[in-house]
């Protein structure tokens, strides 16, 4: 486990090892993130068919009556694609891309954006907020409205993947998944060994986590990365501790967990804001090597 602490100074970022980096940080929902950047494209990714359990096919394969699949969930995903930015190599006729996945209140840091296109991604931030609006993620759910947050949210995912998979210019085999707290626990869904992916033949590279609520299993088809915050009341790194001790074993695709430490007030989940500690040099370094390392980017275009 790694711990870089950043001091606290609110809406800035200092990294200690004797460098001074402070920016200026937004945390956008998807809606406001498509008007920073001019060429930015609005889409719409159709929802795969829901997938057959084992049980339903051993059933259906007996001639057992089968109710319907509840597919009231399954609603086209607005999303915003973000071009690879022009850099000074040209950018690949084929380039990598990423699904990012955005906090349960729709808000994704938008300083991750500009990161990842500057590495030659395209990025394709999608809202599962607004494909499934009777959903409240940032609270509990009830009885009467249960929350199927992050199973609906990975398979969200699985759809973006299979969106760009086909999309012009990207190179199918290169498409990572990149989840920001409550979009980093859907995004470990999307990679699990047991999950929904096992039923498509499309898979994610990898997979970073920032903030992750750790509340799947990670006995994963894809690396990962994740990135925690000591102290973290709705994201505990001690969540990702116990998935890490319980599920990883020989044969399994490594996890990664980097602690950081920050200073900083984190507000309550349903007001959440982004940290400083987020984008320090260290923490760009750490994901832009891991990107480099799993084929997401190259090193040419490394900052």
């Amino acid at each position: 486990m790694q711990s870089y602490k950043s001091t606290n100074r609110p809406n800035s970022g200092c990294f200690l090892a004797g460098l001074v980096f402070c920016v200026a940080l937004q945390l956008l929902p998807v809606h406001a993130l498509a008007q920073t950047v001019t060429e930015v494209q609005t889409v719409s990714i159709t929802a795969l068919p829901y997938p057959q359990s084992g049980l339903r096919k051993r059933l259906s394969a007996q001639g057992k009556s089968l109710p319907p699949v509840d597919a009231s969930q399954q609603a086209d995903i607005p999303g915003q694609y973000y071009p690879p930015m022009q850099t000074d190599t040209a950018t690949p006729s084929h380039h990598p891309a990423i699904v990012a996945l955005p906090d349960c209140d729709d808000s994704f840091p938008a300083d991750w954006i500009r990161i990842l296109r500057s590495h030659g991604i395209g990025v394709l931030l999608i809202s599962p907020v607004q494909a499934h609006p009777s959903q409240i993620y940032c609270s509990e759910g009830s009885l009467d409205n249960p929350k199927h947050g992050l199973t609906y949210w990975a398979f969200d995912a699985l759809s973006a993947l299979n969106y760009l998979a086909k999309r012009d210019g990207i190179d199918p085999n290169r498409i990572g998944v990149f989840g920001y707290g409550y979009g980093a626990g859907a995004a470990q869904l999307a990679i699990y060994r047991k999950g929904h992916a096992k039923h498509f033949d499309q898979r994610f590279k990898a997979l970073i986590g920032l903030r992750p609520q750790c509340m799947s299993e990670m006995d994963n088809f894809a690396p990962s990365l994740l990135v925690g915050v000591k102290d973290d009341p709705f994201n505990p790194p001690a969540w990702c501790h116990w998935r890490m001790d319980r599920d990883l074993g020989p044969g399994r695709k490594p996890v990664r967990f980097v602690v950081v430490e920050s200073g900083e007030t984190i507000e309550k989940q349903a007001t959440r804001k982004v940290l400083s500690i987020e984008t320090t040099p260290a923490i760009v370094s750490i994901v832009s090597d891991f990107m480099i390392d799993n084929g997401l980017a190259e090193k040419n275009v490394k900052n």
